[in-house]
């Protein structure tokens, strides 16, 4: 056989399987295969609120990168992050495990756009004088875990930097990705302008016991809030809950929620739905209002 025929028959073998591949792509399902999704996706919508990931605060820390903050710098036994002007930067997919306290810095996430980044916080104390104390910058999903039985302080000045302004970060805990809080301990979240937890995108709760004492909103999203299984006290000048997006919406699934603010406590421009638990405004506060009240549906459930 010549050399240009075998290159011809090659080429005929190339086209026909990927061929194959296509219609076992599009029709796999149909033909009883099964389908694998990884549930905290941007692509994958679930029928559930919550992700296993986001149910799991029992991670394993063996080996996780080590992170020891020291004040004004940290120590730091692994790899994916580094220390820089007083900040402990993440920028890698995977886990960290941080203790100790930074006086005048910010714990940031800044990895790839893919990435999910597990955070666990045991006796952690950061205060950041002119910005977030905690930031993600990017990430596809943060975890963030308050270790069992430990006590845990973010808190923020009483006035951001330029800089942090023009990057829209606005809250003592801000997120421009996904953020998951999960865990068995206590997280005090104090700030002295702006809001305590402000995520861009959908924010989850599912265990801790998080008490917030901000001049603005208490939590703050533009998607989704959804809650479970956690103790969430709000002292807030603004609203206690204040949800952006007429799609979006705030899920609780169980808990205690106990609001005492200044304006609404729970402003939701989309859904507002209680399975379980209970949300306690202070008698001083306004209304619970919402756009909508119906319960959701299955096509009104978020992308997980």
């Amino acid at each position: 056989m010549s050399t240009h025929k075998k290159i011809d028959l090659i080429c005929v073998v190339v086209i026909l399987v990927g061929l194959l591949i296509t219609v076992l792509f599009m029709n796999g399902e149909a033909l009883g295969m099964t389908v694998m999704y990884d549930q905290d996706t941007e692509a994958h919508e679930d029928t559930e609120f919550f992700s296993a990931k986001d149910l799991n605060p029992d991670w394993d820390v063996s080996a996780a990168t080590y992170i020891k903050c020291m004040g004004s710098y940290a120590i730091i036994s692994g790899s994916g992050a580094y220390v820089y002007d007083g900040n402990v930067y993440i920028t890698g997919g995977g886990y960290y495990y941080i203790t100790g306290e930074l006086t005048d810095g910010s714990i940031i996430v800044d990895a790839h756009k893919n990435s999910k980044v597990w955070v666990m916080l045991d006796g952690v104390n950061v205060y950041a004088s002119d910005t977030a104390a905690f930031q993600v910058l990017q990430a596809d999903k943060v975890f963030l875990t308050l270790a069992e039985g430990s006590e845990n302080v973010l808190a923020s000045g009483g006035e951001f930097s330029s800089e942090a302004e023009e990057a829209g970060i606005n809250a003592v805990i801000y997120a421009k990705d996904d953020l998951t809080i999960n865990g068995y301990g206590t997280l005090t979240v104090n700030g002295g302008v702006k809001h305590g937890i402000k995520a861009n995108d959908d924010l989850v709760i599912t265990g801790g016991n998080i008490s917030i004492t901000v001049p603005g909103d208490g939590i703050h999203v533009n998607d989704s809030v959804r809650i479970t299984e956690a103790t969430i006290t709000i002292e807030a000048g603004d609203d206690g809950i204040d949800q952006d997006e007429e799609d979006g919406y705030l899920y609780v699934a169980s808990g205690t929620i106990t609001i005492d603010c200044e304006d609404d406590a729970v402003n939701i421009a989309g859904l507002l739905v209680v399975d379980g638990g209970t949300i306690t405004p202070d008698i001083s506060a306004g209304a619970i209002t919402s756009e909508e009240m119906p319960r959701l549906t299955e096509e009104a459930t978020t992308k997980e």
